[in-house]
């Protein structure tokens, strides 16, 4: 099929880059975009165009946001690679020796480690192709299109950001053509292969764990005022409560990098109604946790939680809003729940599966290349986290 791009309505949004075997056009936005791109590429993930469009219109301050249309020479569309430019400091990944050390050249280059970065994938989680056709013929075409519109750009390093191990095959050329590929920071998941949560303590879980989870919710149970859960599909009425809780947990993370906007949870429920669900658990009418969640095929998705750290350790919220949502998505008849990375070592005790993820990196000038595919080892965000160092082995 030939798709016929017409872009004279926004021309001045779309910039047009020859390639070797066929051409990409850059589209500015989301909205730009043909929307049978979106369908055709983005079908079978549930990070859609709305999605796009969401993050582009409410996480707009540290981003910006172009899309890559790949086409062949004879104008078939290959894939639509989504992009992120940022000025990314290098260090947030470190460890703390690294970063003290390049906290000491930043006396004297206060701009050591920063770079102006295109990355091709999501802000925030698993990478997304939007291959139309097969991933092994778009990959080089959409690398091409990324490296010669970021030196258009005068852009010095390109990354392919969070891409799941598996594709590695198909991405087999980027390693070929001068990337470096190092271990990201995977998401988890579950199978929900039990029928309730006393049975997944029995069927998962150590003794020794099952007896510490068991004191936990016993103290969460007997709680005065009792904890109650609530269900909505939108936040309109409750934004001013759960965001604080969001902040609370997102602004004293160990390795921070996007915070979300207020503006991101309120356009969540009202762009997709039904995807996202706004999870709250209250001690009398206080709200005390939160969690937003996604509903896709199958999948509960926990994206993002918000505590109230007065009272979030002694009522052990933690374990509370983990044990909820999957009675939760039990009782929906879902059949999977997946977590955000970070906090592994509660995670992995609960036995949720990491999913490794590779990011590919690379500098647009052939001789400093080199070097940053050494660099790129000591700055391996797998790395920088205590626990995933033990686990290295198996998300290379």
């Amino acid at each position: 099929m030939i798709l016929q791009v017409a872009c004279a309505p926004a021309k001045e949004r779309v910039a047009e880059i020859q390639l070797s075997g066929g051409r990409a056009l850059v589209f500015e936005h989301a909205r730009d975009v043909p929307m049978e791109l979106w369908t055709r590429g983005f079908s079978d993930t549930p990070k859609d165009f709305h999605y796009y469009e969401l993050i582009e219109q409410t996480m707009g301050s540290a981003f910006e946001y172009r899309y890559l249309a790949v086409f062949d020479r004879t104008n078939r569309p290959v894939a639509l690679q989504p992009l992120v430019l940022t000025t990314q400091d290098l260090a947030v990944c470190a460890s703390q020796a690294l970063v003290r050390f390049v906290a000491k050249l930043r006396t004297l280059w206060p701009h050591f480690c920063q770079c102006r970065m295109a990355l091709a994938g999501c802000l925030v989680g698993e990478g997304e192709t939007g291959a139309i056709e097969s991933v092994e013929v778009a990959i080089p075409l959409v690398a091409e299109a990324l490296e010669k519109y970021a030196r258009g750009q005068g852009i010095s390093l390109v990354a392919f950001k969070d891409f799941p191990t598996k594709m590695r095959r198909a991405f087999s050329s980027l390693s070929r053509s001068g990337y470096a590929r190092g271990a990201g920071f995977p998401p988890l998941t579950l199978e929900l292969n039990f029928a309730s949560f006393d049975e997944y303590m029995a069927m998962q879980l150590s003794r020794a764990t099952r007896k510490n989870l068991r004191r936990k919710f016993r103290v969460a149970d007997d709680a005065s005022p009792p904890l109650a859960l609530e269900v909505w599909t939108d936040a309109e009425q409750i934004i001013d409560e759960i965001y604080p809780l969001y902040l609370a947990v997102a602004q004293t993370s160990a390795i921070r990098f996007e915070v979300f906007t207020r503006e991101y949870f309120l356009e969540a429920g009202r762009g997709a109604p039904g995807k996202f669900r706004y999870f709250i658990w209250r001690q009398g009418c206080r709200a005390v946790a939160f969690s937003f969640c996604a509903i896709w095929n199958g999948t509960l998705y926990d994206n993002d939680i918000g505590l109230d750290y007065a009272v979030a350790y002694e009522l052990n919220l933690y374990y509370v809003t983990f044990r909820d949502l999957l009675n939760w998505a039990l009782s929906n008849g879902l059949r999977r729940y997946a977590s955000a990375p970070f906090n592994y070592d509660p995670k992995l005790r609960l036995r949720l599966q990491l999913q490794p993820v590779d990011v590919y990196v690379k500098h647009t000038s052939p001789w400093l290349n080199p070097l940053i595919k050494v660099l790129a080892l000591l700055f391996e965000p797998a790395r920088t986290d205590p626990v995933l160092r033990h686990q290295l082995h198996l998300l290379r």
